[in-house]
């Protein structure tokens, strides 16, 4: 397996590792399901060590669908209501689930102080836009509404999450029109579109670097499968008003294909006085904010995150 000279030797490393634990797993299971246990045991490996947290559990948050899985990660109990970063994983709006990332919300937790919940949503093939979006949007105003009851303060709340889960994230924080409680957002490698005629789709979309630019289009199809819904703005995040969404930090991989739409939906914040800052985080290809583990740029990502939260929402 050959890699492009720009990634980072600690990223090759991880990508090596990762797909020396996928082979070790054997072949996933018949179906999506079987597909989905599979990336969730090969996450098993990533997610070991890092920070012991006070609290570390799973609950669930009632949703127009079912009741919503979630982790709730806390460094240490407190009398008074925090603010909370609500989190969405990756996956290609197809696998991946609340526990994907648990390491890194561990860690963001631990650095930032406040309340972090990371939140699973509904998946391509059973359910599609707007779906996700509508069940991210009652999560928040679950949170918003009866977060005391966690010791979470509903008046303080971020959202965000990486490639797909940024996507489903921002949709919700449009759709929900710049409400005061939503006080800022992290996009981290967002897919933010799926537009395949960019520099940074050509550049790295044609090699041995996950994701294919072949695939991009498929990905998006399936996750909007009618052509009148894919101008949505809770979807066509690129053409969305940027000033529906709260203060901003986005988190872009130098070598991903995704590159050149975080850099596009920066400067649409910045115009709209939005953007708190955009981070091109060298030698990192999609998704590695997962490899905070061996991955130094990762463990940086999740402490310029829990910075970020740390100026915008303080404990």
């Amino acid at each position: 397996m050959s890699f492009p000279p720009e990634l980072h030797p600690q990223m090759v490393e991880a990508l090596r590792r990762s797909a020396e634990i996928s082979a070790s797993l054997g072949t996933p299971e018949p179906g999506v399901a079987g597909v989905r246990r599979h990336a969730e045991r090969g996450r098993a490996y990533w997610n070991e060590g890092g920070p012991e947290l006070d609290v570390a559990r799973e609950d669930r948050v009632p949703g127009p669908l079912r009741d919503i899985p979630v982790m709730v990660y806390r460094a240490r109990e407190s009398s008074r209501p925090q603010p909370v970063f609500v989190y969405l994983h990756g996956g290609g709006f197809r696998i991946g689930s609340h526990r994907s990332n648990d390491r890194q919300m561990r860690e963001i937790a631990a650095a930032w102080g406040g309340t972090v919940v990371s939140a699973d949503y509904v998946h391509v093939p059973e359910h599609t836009f707007p779906a996700p979006v509508e069940e991210t949007t009652a999560l928040l105003r679950w949170l918003h509404e009866h977060g005391a009851d966690w010791g979470i303060d509903g008046g303080r709340i971020a959202c965000g999450g990486a490639s797909a889960g940024a996507n489903v994230s921002f949709g919700a924080a449009v759709g929900l029109g710049r409400v005061a409680w939503l006080q800022a957002a992290v996009g981290i490698v967002g897919a933010f579109s799926g537009d395949t005629g960019t520099e940074s789709m050509r550049r790295w979309g044609d090699g041995n670097v996950y994701p294919d630019r072949a695939g991009v289009p498929g990905t998006f199809e399936a996750y909007v499968p009618p052509p009148a819904q894919r101008n949505d703005p809770r979807v066509a995040l690129l053409e969305a008003d940027p000033a529906l969404l709260p203060p901003t930090f986005l988190a872009a991989a130098a070598c991903d294909v995704f590159l050149d739409a975080s850099v596009r939906l920066a400067r649409r914040l910045e115009d709209a006085g939005r953007l708190h800052a955009l981070k091109v985080y060298p030698g990192m290809s999609h998704l590695f904010f997962g490899y905070s583990r061996s991955v130094d740029g990762a463990a940086e990502c999740a402490r310029d995150i829990a910075a970020f939260l740390s100026q915008r929402l303080p404990v």
